[in-house]
This record gives C-alpha cells, structure tokens and sequence, in this order.
C-alpha cells in the first residue's frame, strides 16, 4: 500500500467516524498495555479516569470493513440500554501506524471459556443456569431489536464480575481473510449454523443461526469443555461431520430439561428451532427443586444447592469514562478558554430560540464549522478547573452522545450538578446582580434545571416521575423563566403530571409569547393553525409564526414558508416560501433543506436532500437514495442507494422498503 493511499484512508476512515459522532481517543492516553488475548487483544488503563479497558485491533482499511464497523456501532446504539451488552467507548489509533483499535469494557474474568476453565469445578447448577439465562436474556434483547449477532460463540461472551457481557465489536474481516476464519483454531466452526456452512454464505446469517450457536454454548456451560474438544479429526472433517448431523453427547447429571432446549436449538432444520422468547421462557421453568429430584442418586457429583435459582443480577455499576475533579468552590478567575465560551453562548442562544429537538445537529454543526473534535471538545470541558460553569452543556453532550456515547445516567449526573452544584451563593464573589458571572451562573442552572425536567418526564437516566418534571418547570417559571413558563404549558397540553386542559395550555403559551419567548410564539401560532386550546384563526397562527420567524426560531421559519407556500393563513407566494425555507435550510433544519429541495432543479435538489438526510430526516434519505438509485441530479450508485435507502427503512419509511425490493429483484 503506497505512502499516499495509506494517507487518503486514514483521511476517509477518520472523517466517516467524525460523522457518525464515534468517540476517538488519543493512543498517549493509555498505559500499562498488557497483551491478553492473542495477537491483537491488550489490557490498557485510560490515564485520566483510571479505568482499565480493553484495546483490540480492528481492520478499516477497505470500504467493506468500515461500513461493517459502522453499522455495528449502530447496532449497539440500538442495544445500549441492556447491562449485558459489552460497553464500547470508542476508538483509538497507534502513533506512528495505521492500526485501529477498539475500546471496549474490560471482563475481569475474561471470556466465557476461560471463566469455566477456571471455575467450572466449583459450579453448581445454580450458578449454570443463572449464566445460561443471562446469555439468552441478552440474545433476546437483540432479537428483539432486529439485531442478529451473526458469530455467538465463546470469544464474544465475556465475563464480568460472575455477570456476562455480550460482545460484538471488532469482528468485521477482510473478504481474503474469510477463508481463514474456517482454517484457524477450532473455536468458531462448532458455533455456525449447519445450514450456512453447508453452502458457504449462499444462506445468510439469521436469527435461526443465532439459535443454533446458543444450543452449543448452553452444551458448553453444562459441560465445562469446549465442544469436539476431543475431536482429532480435521477443520474440513469436521465441518463435513457438523453439516452431516453430528452433535456433542449430553453431559451426565444434565438436567432433562436443560438438555432438551439445547438439542431443539441446535436441531438442523433451522424452522424447527424454538424463537428466543421460547428459550428463555423454557429456561425460566427449570427449578432447582427440579434438579435436586433429578440428581437424587447423584449428589455426590455437585455441591449443595439452595432453595431457589440465583437470580440475575446485572452489573449496575457506571461503566464509562468518569473523572475526578476539585471542589466547584474555587477560583472563578480561573477563565474559560475562548473557543469553549463561544460553543456556550452558541448553546445557550439556541436554548433560548430553537425547540431542542433541533439543538443536537446545531451543536454538532457548529463543532464541525469550527474544525473541532467533539471528544476534544468534552475532554476539555469536563478537565476545565472551571467545569462547574458548563455542567449543563457538559450534560447536554451526554445525552446526545457527543464525542461519547449516549449516557443518560451521566447525562442526569450533570445536570443535577448544574441545578445544584453551588447552592451556597454567598462563597462566589459577584460585583453585582447584572454581573457576567451571576448570568452565566443563572442560565447554567436554568438549562440543568430545564433538562433534568425533560430527563423526569422521559424516564432517562432515572425513574420516570411527570409529576415531579411539571414541579420542576413550575418552579423554575414561577422565579421568572419564560421557558419554563412554555413548558408548563406543554405539561397541560399533553397532561403530563397535571390534568390535561388544552385551554390553560394556550393562556399560558400565549402568555410566554407576549413576554418575548421565541418558542412559545410558534406555539401559539401552533395552537390558532390546529385549534388547540382556541378557535382555530389561520391569519393569527400565520402572524404568530411570522413573528417567531423574525426574531430568529428556525422551526417558526419553516412554517412561515409552509404557509406561504400553501397559502395558509396568508395569500400563497411561492418567492416568500422559497426565502423562508432557504433560511431555515441554511440553518441546517432538516424539513427545510427537504422543502427546498422539492423546488429546486435536480442537481440542487439532490444537494438539499441529502443535507436533510445527513442531518437524520427519513424523507430525505429516502429521496437521496432513489437518486443515487435512478441517477438523478447525481450519479447512479446503486451501493449507496441501498445504503440511504436502509437508512430510511429503518427508520420506518415503506417507500425505501419497497424501492429496496424492486432493487433486489431486479439486482438478483
């Protein structure tokens, strides 16, 4: 590979992981590497938070292993509320290499295999069952998801704390390696579904095979060895044999049951095979009481046994990045850097002026715009001896996963800090009640204070409590916040913590407009269009949204263009609409760059489209991706076609379903 390919790879890899917001931590971060597994598995600790991870090569270097990568760490977005599901934090690269690595959680106890190698001997069934229905519950939660894992097999069941952690990180080959993957030690070969290797991948993964692979491992865990382990026949022998039928031996003082859920799911004929839920089900009914009747002539093989099956207890600890720092009480001369100031202004403008739906773009945008790493930018922050003053921001980023992942528990971390951290007003010195600080202060406490509400009413990082997120806005309005004021209204509209009453809703979101709040005039020119709350008045609800546009709200904008463009509330002028949704577009909202793209030539019209595609609007990955399809307004590329279309159907277009079908059977 030439000095310059290399360069322009590096360059395309860096950049597809800045756009799909995946945390990159410098490699002089890490000490005390420890080669665990294999050639490319290292035990690390991240200087700052001291946290031992685990670094583990990955290859990106071809389009293929990169999408791959990609779409895993989707997959684990997907997946990120399950305890059981490996915790990836990022990525790094060797200075002065082209070597990727992965960050993952690091197992105390290593992979599945080894925790039995080291522990079997003093297993009871107890303990295997318990094992066995944390392996199922987490496969469910895939299932679930619609997420298969495609390579269930020892290496990828981790062990944490006597808790497993499912891995599927870092797995993506190049296509020269795949004969390797048969040829290599014998590990993954029991694992495959009969059915795919019979035909070498003409039959894709499924969530049958993840059944088959899930009926070796609950063998394995009854058994304590791998399974064939004795078996000296070759790889291709005894992947012949496999494929013919052959199957391990039940281990003596399994029990009936047990082994009747692991032979139905490794059964050949994959239709056969029981779904998740069944599995789970099945092994919810297996009682120790039962075990005990079974190995009455037995016991003398297994230690005692309790009353009743060890329940799942799944690690609760905090697993990600977190660091220490000083008391918040100190110096406030100690100044924020510029560059961190402004992205606060930034955040605070839109705060006041945008609905926060639109703020993580706008954010993300900005930090792009200004050449920053969004991992750099959160570093800096949270390292700041200062850090007191953005801890809204700082909460803001976790939420959204912003140069980490989403956390929501760390997300309610800071911003509870940013509502409460200096509740002693009296150890701050400020010249007076107007001064700079006393505003940065008050607005820290009011978006902490605003989202920590949000986080109540959602659920997220805490138990879900309406009741206590309208206390929280009703407080906050009542000490003068326009915002809040607007959401309280929202609270009645919706009747969330308070009996639903569209007609106080209105009083009060008209009450915030007239006092200045942007969001609250889109509001109002929300409830007149819809007859939320007031008789409906098109030429009021257009004045309204007029009058937000003006002052600068976005989404006021968009529909100012709306109504001029379908005439509603105000005569229909296609030039007004245009203005209107070209602001809003440059702007970066979504809708707008789509309406706008609906009026322009097709060249612009593609550009527009998958701007509001790359900004997460499903319409417009859709269109981008039948124009990558039909080679309008760009060339035709059928792969990235597929990709924008799968984009869209996952998030439930039935356009991009059926356009993908017509793809594949015509492609076929």
């Amino acid at each position: 590979m030439s000095q310059e390919k290399t360069w322009m790879d590096n360059l395309i890899i860096e950049d597809t992981l800045q756009k799909e917001n995946i945390p990159f931590y410098h490699y002089s971060e890490f000490e005390n590497l420890k080669l665990i597994g294999g050639e490319n598995v290292y035990k690390a600790t991240h200087k700052i938070s001291q946290k031992t991870i685990v670094l583990k090569y990955i290859s990106l270097h071809d389009k293929f292993t990169l999408d791959n990568f990609i779409n895993e760490v989707k997959r684990h977005r997907k997946l990120k509320s399950h305890d059981s599901v490996l915790k990836f934090y990022g990525i790094t690269k060797q200075e002065n290499t082209n070597n990727y690595m992965i960050i993952l959680k690091y197992a105390n106890n290593g992979s599945l295999r080894q925790y039995l190698k080291t522990n079997f001997q003093k297993m009871d069934w107890n303990i295997k069952l318990n094992i066995a229905k944390q392996i199922a519950s987490v496969l469910m939660h895939l299932h679930s998801n619609e997420v298969i894992h495609g390579k269930l097999n020892f290496e990828n069941i981790i062990v944490h704390k006597e808790n497993i952690k499912l891995n599927y990180f870092g797995m993506a080959k190049h296509a020269s390696e795949s004969l390797k993957f048969f040829t290599n030690a014998l590990g993954p070969i029991q694992y495959i579904d009969p059915q795919h290797l019979e035909l070498f991948n003409i039959i894709g993964k499924n969530k049958c095979s993840d059944i088959f692979s899930l009926g070796i491992i609950l063998w394995e865990i009854s058994s304590g060895k791998p399974p064939f382990e004795m078996d000296s026949s070759s790889h291709i022998d005894l992947l012949d044999n496999i494929v013919k039928g052959e199957r391990e031996m039940m281990i003596p003082g399994t029990p009936s049951k047990y082994k009747e859920i692991y032979t139905d799911c490794w059964n050949h004929n994959g239709n056969l095979r029981p779904e998740i839920s069944q599995v789970v089900k099945n092994l919810s009914k297996i009682t120790v009481s039962d075990v005990n009747v079974e190995f009455e002539t037995s016991q003398s093989d297994f230690h005692n046994f309790t009353d009743e099956v060890i329940s799942i207890e799944l690690d609760k600890q905090h697993d990600d990045f977190e660091v220490q720092t000083d008391s918040p009480l100190i110096d406030v001369s100690a100044r924020i850097n510029k560059s961190i100031n402004d992205l606060f202004e930034f955040f605070i403008d839109l705060y006041k002026k945008r609905r926060h739906e639109m703020n993580p773009v706008m954010i993300k945008n900005y930090i792009r715009k200004c050449n920053k790493s969004p991992v750099k930018v959160l570093y800096e922050m949270i390292r700041h001896p200062s850090y007191y003053w953005l801890t809204s921001l700082i909460g803001f980023f976790y939420l959204y996963g912003i140069g980490t992942i989403v956390d929501y528990k760390m997300a309610f971390k800071f911003f509870s800090l940013a509502a409460n951290e200096i509740t002693d007003m009296k150890n701050i010195s400020f010249a007076n009640s107007s001064s700079p600080l006393r505003k940065f202060y008050n607005i820290n406490k009011e978006i902490g204070l605003m989202y920590l509400a949000s986080l109540y009413l959602d659920g997220l990082g805490v138990e879900k409590d309406r009741k206590k997120a309208f206390q929280i806005f009703s407080k906050v309005a009542d000490e003068g916040s326009l915002i809040a004021l607007n959401k309280l209204a929202n609270c009645y509209e919706l009747g969330f913590g308070v009996e639903k009453n569209e007609r106080k809703a209105f009083e009060l979101h008209l009450e915030s407009a007239e006092k200045g709040d942007l969001v609250a005039q889109y509001d109002v020119g929300r409830c007149y269009t819809c007859a939320k709350g007031i008789s409906r008045d098109l030429a009021k609800g257009f004045q309204w949204y007029l009058k937000s546009a003006l002052a600068g709200n976005i989404w006021a904008m968009c529909n100012t263009g709306y109504c001029y463009d379908y005439g509603v509330g105000v005569s229909k002028d296609v030039k007004e609409a245009f203005k209107w949704y070209s602001i809003a577009a440059e702007s970066e909202y979504s809708l707008a760059q789509y309406n706008l793209g609906c009026y322009v030539g097709q060249v612009k019209s593609f550009e527009w489209f998958k701007k509001s595609a790359e900004n997460g609007l499903t319409n417009g990955e859709y269109m981008v991706g039948r124009y990558f399809y039909q080679g309008h307004g760009t060339k035709q590329d059928i792969i990235k076609a597929i990709y924008w279309l799968n984009e869209a159907k996952e998030n439930g277009s039935k356009k991009a379903k059926n356009l993908l079908n017509e793809i594949i059977h015509r492609y076929r």
